[in-house]
């Protein structure tokens, strides 16, 4: 391009930014929207996985491969400790011991890890002890003590070796169930994180007080130089016990991008729905710069300039919106990302980095990806104004101004039109039938994007429609009017319809999926919660002294049912799956289980298992199959009974007898209570579990609280969904009050003939809000069947796929009709603004203007 021309292009882009602040401004804050929301969704998944890989390496350290028993509740003998050390490929094995403890002093739970010095030094110095006793003395790692994090130090509100003023503590007990250990506290552990609650002792001990006695938790390895893991691993795993698994170290990692992955993929996705809505914003907004200034472009054709300039000159102001929109989008999404993380932490409202607040770090790559996302779809919206520039014809241009029209000769026939809407909704169904693609959704998110083009497409046969049918009435002459000026020039009516369906859809179908999946979430807390009070201890078996006082005689419940949790490893890059070990009655297991189907009777001698929803998704079982599970240091075969509806645990579950479970050798250290008050001591069994829960750092609630609790994480958990429905509306409100305006002013000169012919303000202005109020009941209604459409692509498709849950579908009516009819308001609203423009000027000046 000569510089003539650039500066011609400058002087357009400049020209259309002055005349329409208002569209511009708001098309590049659509676009902003749509690249803050996903980059900041990477920029908090980022850090939070940084974040945890970081607290893995520094109490984990950095071995090659991990030896532990797929049973939570299970060891590695010494036996293979030994034969590990021996073997040449094996440059270093450290045995650990890794626990959760009580302390009764602080009613506080942490980590206990006990750990070989020598070895652990070498692969794990993050742990390694500061010796030195609170007296000032030097101790030995191998003395009978602990030694504390400094985030625990500070919770026990002491300083190893320099008090300095605050109190020192000379000892702590440690419990667990029924083990107890009193021992001083002999140094400090100054490498540790400063969030870590994490007591380090010599394995030894901690063996003696807490076990195992014949072996450790885990052995991690290092192996030596140029020794393949993945082929060391494959050769081990296959001379290992089937209660024991290998795994490397970086399936750590992997879990937990795993376990939040689907959500995270999800809440992209509906990142990216917001930018297809700046997309049509834009497109809305330079098309209908296109049809303002398209006498102007026609005198520009006539003077020289060539059809492919026009179409590039509304591509460059399209980007002109992009970049600036994409870059404030980064700049958002970076504040978007700090204050989430401050705010709510790194688990983006879906509770999987609960814990963690990590530091947000920007790294180029992603945020150009994120910039040219941002760029391109504002190019996207303004390609097809683009090509109804160049393609505008120049002399019936200068004369008449914007054809909405294509040339016939580049029209599709209507008859081939329904052919490709058919063949594009059955595409739409087709996808909906198909399965993940590791673990993702895919086609159900193809399948919703083929839903919102059937409607929009679906946009112009509804406006001749309903038109169409309106012409056929008895209407008076300025409603008359309206009707006849769609039906002649549909495009700008069509475009405006189109901008409500991707809004409106967008918001009916969030609703949707929200309301069906919390009335979901209500009626499963109704089953799973019968009793009225509740007590749970994260990870570490009851006080036995607290379960003792509930087999007295004197105890304010009448009935107490015990649960205990384990955590089985089916799949070593997959998050453990949860066995529940419960009091249930083996004949009857539906009194205490929401079944989603038939329950089925194990044949004589086999032990039954009941699975949750989830675990059938994921490894694709059914009731009748036999399950392996590595339990008790063996597989052990269950007998699938049937599969129950679960909405706490997303990766599985499996619940089996707690007689049953004592059949195979384990044993049941309860980690859950469910707490039936006797009648007339509901105030007493309350004070007694409040005051255990506070005594022993536990937790106790009646069910109400859960439920309350429940509701309100789920609600944390989607508030950016509500969010992106709120903005969603916004622009497709935007896009029509945008539309109706340009329409309108592309017929000024027709309305100021209709004023000179006698039609006053009232009457033109009648007409033009029923036009409005008409498309936006078109846009309402296609968007309202996109919607639900999308809806139960989501409820049925994405969520068992994405999060294995299945629920009912459930379409608000009353919340959906009511914002419908909020919408046909507002967009009746911008049709009276647009109405106050037109007939702003006197018909004499509009006349003269045109002449």
């Amino acid at each position: 391009m000569s510089s003539l021309t650039w500066r011609l292009s400058w002087w357009l882009i400049r020209a259309q930014f002055m005349t329409r602040r208002t569209a511009t401004a708001l098309s590049m804050l659509a676009i902003a929207l749509g690249v803050s929301l996903g980059y900041a969704i990477h920029l908090i998944n980022d850090a939070a996985l940084a974040d945890f890989s970081q607290a893995m390496k520094s109490v984990q350290g950095e071995p090659d491969a991990v030896l532990a028993p797929r049973d939570s509740s299970g060891h590695v003998p010494l036996a293979l400790v030994d034969a590990l050390a021996r073997d040449e490929a094996v440059a270093l094995a450290v045995p650990v011991i890794e626990t959760r403890v009580r302390l009764d002093n602080t009613a506080t739970t942490v980590r206990l890890i006990g750990l070989d010095a020598f070895s652990a030094a070498l692969l794990m110095p993050n742990l390694m002890p500061r010796q030195g006793g609170a007296d000032g003395g030097t101790t030995s790692i191998f003395e009978d003590g602990v030694y504390a994090s400094p985030a625990l130090l500070a919770r026990l509100n002491t300083k190893v070796g320099a008090p300095q003023g605050l109190p020192s503590v000379a000892g702590i007990t440690a419990t667990r169930g029924e083990a107890r250990w009193t021992t001083p506290i002999r140094g400090d552990l100054p490498a540790v994180r400063d969030d870590e609650l994490l007591l380090v002792a010599d394995i030894a001990w901690v063996q003696a007080h807490f076990g195992p006695r014949e072996g450790v938790g885990e052995v991690r390895l290092r192996l030596a130089p140029g020794v393949s893991p993945a082929a060391w691993i494959a050769t081990w795993s296959a001379r290992l016990p089937p209660g024991l698994g290998l795994r490397a170290a970086d399936d750590n990692l992997a879990r937990m991008s795993n376990v939040s992955r689907a959500y995270r993929v999800n809440l992209n996705v509906l990142a990216m729905v917001a930018l297809l809505t700046g997309a049509f914003l834009v497109f809305a907004t330079q098309l209908t710069a296109v049809a303002q200034r398209s006498t102007q472009f026609a005198l520009l054709g006539v003077l020289g300039l060539p059809p492919r300039m026009r179409l590039a000159q509304v591509l460059v102001e399209g980007l002109a919106i992009g970049i600036p929109g994409a870059a404030a989008g980064l700049g958002l999404g970076y504040g978007l990302a700090v204050l989430f993380t401050r705010l709510l932490g790194g688990d983006l409202g879906g509770g999987f980095f609960a814990a963690s607040s990590p530091v947000v770090v920007p790294e180029l790559a992603p945020a150009a990806v994120f910039f040219v996302a941002g760029c391109g779809a504002s190019l996207m919206g303004a390609l097809y104004p683009a090509w109804l520039n160049r393609i505008q014809p120049l002399a019936p241009a200068l004369k008449a101004g914007f054809a909405q029209q294509a040339p016939s000769t580049l029209s599709a026939s209507r008859h081939a039109k329904r052919i490709a809407l058919a063949l594009v909704a059955l595409a739409a169904v087709a996808l909906t039938r198909l399965p993940a693609i590791d673990d993702l959704p895919l086609a159900g998110y193809t399948a919703i994007a083929l839903v919102l083009v059937l409607g929009i497409a679906a946009a112009p046969a509804a406006t001749r429609l309903v038109f169409g049918g309106l012409e056929r009435l008895r209407l008076s002459a300025p409603l008359r009017i309206a009707v006849q000026n769609i039906l002649q020039a549909p495009l700008m009516a069509q475009v405006a319809a189109s901008g409500l369906i991707v809004s409106f859809a967008l918001t009916v179908s969030m609703v949707t999926m929200v309301s069906s999946f919390r009335t979901a979430l209500d009626q499963w807390l109704d089953d799973v919660l019968p009793a009225p009070m509740y007590m749970r201890s994260k990870g570490v078996p009851l006080p036995a002294d607290m379960l003792a006082e509930l087999e007295r005689p004197q105890s304010p419940f009448v009935r107490v049912e015990r649960m205990a949790t384990v955590m089985l490893t089916l799949d070593p890059r997959r998050p453990p799956v949860a066995l529940l070990v419960r009091e249930l009655d083996r004949a009857d297991p539906a009194a205490r289980l929401p079944f989603t189907g038939a329950v089925l009777a194990a044949p004589p001698g086999r032990i039954t298992a009941w699975i949750s929803e989830p675990l059938q998704e994921l490894h694709g079982l059914v009731p009748g199959q036999t399950l392996h599970l590595p339990l008790l240091g063996r597989e052990v075969e269950v007998f699938v009974g049937g599969v129950w509806r679960d909405y706490a645990r997303q990766f599985g579950a499996v619940v089996i007898a707690a007689a049953d479970y004592r059949a195979l050798g384990g044993s049941v250290a309860a980690t859950d209570l469910a707490l039936w008050p006797r009648p007339g001591q509901e105030d007493a069994a309350g004070r007694w579990m409040r005051a255990q829960a506070k005594h022993h750092g536990i937790e106790g609630v009646g069910s109400g609280e859960i439920r309350e609790l429940s509701l309100s994480i789920f609600d944390k958990s989607f508030a950016v969904t509500y969010a992106l429905e709120a903005a969603a509306m916004l622009i497709g409100l935007f896009g029509l009050a945008v539309t109706l305006a340009a329409s309108v002013w592309l017929r000024a000169r027709e309305l100021a003939t209709l004023s000179a012919l006698g039609f006053d303000r009232a009457m033109l202005g009648r007409a033009i809000v029923f036009e409005g109020a008409l498309i936006a009941v078109i846009g309402l209604a296609l968007g309202l069947a996109c919607g639900v459409a999308v809806g139960a692509i989501l409820t049925h498709v994405v969520n068992p796929q994405a999060f294995h849950w299945r629920m009912p579908l459930q379409v608000p009516w009353a919340q959906v009709l009511l914002g419908a009819a909020l919408t046909l308001f507002a967009g009746m609203g911008a049709s009276r603004f647009a109405a106050r423009q037109a007939t702003r000027l006197p018909a004499a000046q509009v006349l003269a203007s045109a002449q």
